[in-house]
């Protein structure tokens, strides 16, 4: 089996990098496996005997992805390739269903979310999705709307949950002296679709009951200057910690007693994960891995998006009830632990081409 995979991260020509690594793992499925990203320099790096991966070329992101079309044209043009393999619902996948069609491969398209879908973007994924042969999407909430909003059979979807090196935590319930030292923890990029702003004004109301509480936002992003004012003006700069972006999250997941997410959109939501393996009590938004993984009430407290009122009422409740902060933690330290291990992961990768392949056309 030969692969061609169209990717979005340059870092994959970094050999060094984790992607890097990944790569040369999906490559040892495959007989051989090429990944083209778009890049301003034109190179190819073999990354082990059978993974190369290229650099297409190009000033700007229209001359890279037409550099992408023709490198991958030229590729294919050698005999025995089976697969292309897209990573993103949008102008990638329009490049390689032309391509699959062209040289009568199949296609899969991977499907990590829809934060973008508006306009011509949208238009595209309602064009190329149904046509591919397969498509992995990383939880059973994007594939209800793949079938739902853009009528991709239910059979060609293959479900491949994000993997993670997780190590499963040893975690002891801190015993508070006081229930206003309370620390919450968000981690992810400082983007209105993560809506940390939200969390903030859930603690301007919050510290008016426990006014040692904090909440630890640890990441970096444009709006960041937008939550230093809203801190400003709700008068929280002893309660809110902007602690920026860091390499090593472990730390802060050990000293938290709770975590929050309250994204507008989550394909999956890593962080979440992460900070369950840490034994932490989940507050989340019903977005990514709400109901599948965390389930409200069992495994974590789940509200809808946008909504301050239930996000206050469920950090009190966490404050005031350890037995429920314990529970949701360890139940949410269980889920993770099921979900599928790096072979497992792998073997489903494959699955997912492999169901691509008999649609080939003759």
């Amino acid at each position: 089996m030969r692969i061609l995979s169209l990717g979005l991260d340059k870092s994959v020509l970094d050999r060094s990098s984790a992607l890097a690594g990944r790569v040369i793992e999906y490559g040892g499925l495959a007989d051989q496996y090429f990944i083209i990203v778009p890049s301003a320099k034109k190179e190819t790096i073999e990354l082990s005997e059978k993974v190369k991966a290229h650099g297409s070329g190009g000033n700007n992101k229209l001359a890279q992805l037409i550099k992408i079309y023709f490198l991958a044209k030229k590729l294919l043009r050698q005999p025995g390739f089976d697969v292309i393999t897209v990573q993103d619902q949008y102008f990638l996948a329009l490049i390689g269903l032309r391509l699959a069609k062209k040289f009568k491969l199949g296609l899969e398209i991977q499907v990590h979310g829809f934060e973008k879908l508006h306009g011509l973007r949208s238009q595209i994924a309602k064009y190329v999705l149904p046509r591919a042969q397969s498509l992995r999407c990383v939880s059973q909430r994007l594939k209800k709307q793949l079938i739902s909003d853009f009528g991709v059979a239910a059979e060609k979807i293959t479900v491949v949950p994000i993997h993670s090196k997780l190590t499963i935590n040893n975690y002891q319930l801190r015993i508070k002296e006081s229930k206003n030292n309370f620390v919450f923890l968000t981690v992810g990029r400082l983007v209105p679709v993560k809506n940390i702003g939200l969390q903030i004004e859930a603690l301007a109301e919050l510290t008016k009951h426990y006014p040692k509480t904090e909440l630890w936002i640890v990441g970096q992003g444009p709006e960041r200057k937008n939550y230093e004012l809203r801190i400003t003006n709700y008068e929280l700069a002893k309660n809110v910690k902007l602690l920026g972006w860091k390499g090593d999250v472990d730390s802060f997941y050990n000293q938290a007693d709770a975590f929050v997410l309250t994204s507008n959109f989550e394909g999956w939501g890593m962080a979440v994960v992460e900070a369950a393996s840490f034994g932490l009590p989940i507050i989340m938004t019903d977005v990514g891995i709400a109901g599948e993984v965390i389930k409200n009430g069992e495994s974590g407290l789940i509200i809808p998006l946008g909504d301050k009122k239930k996000l206050v009422e469920v950090m009190i409740k966490l404050i005031e009830n350890a037995r429920l902060r314990a529970s949701l933690a360890e139940s949410a330290k269980l889920a993770v632990k099921q979900l599928p291990n790096k072979e497992q992961t792998l073997n489903l990768y494959k699955a997912s081409w492999q169901k691509a392949m008999p649609l080939k056309r003759d």
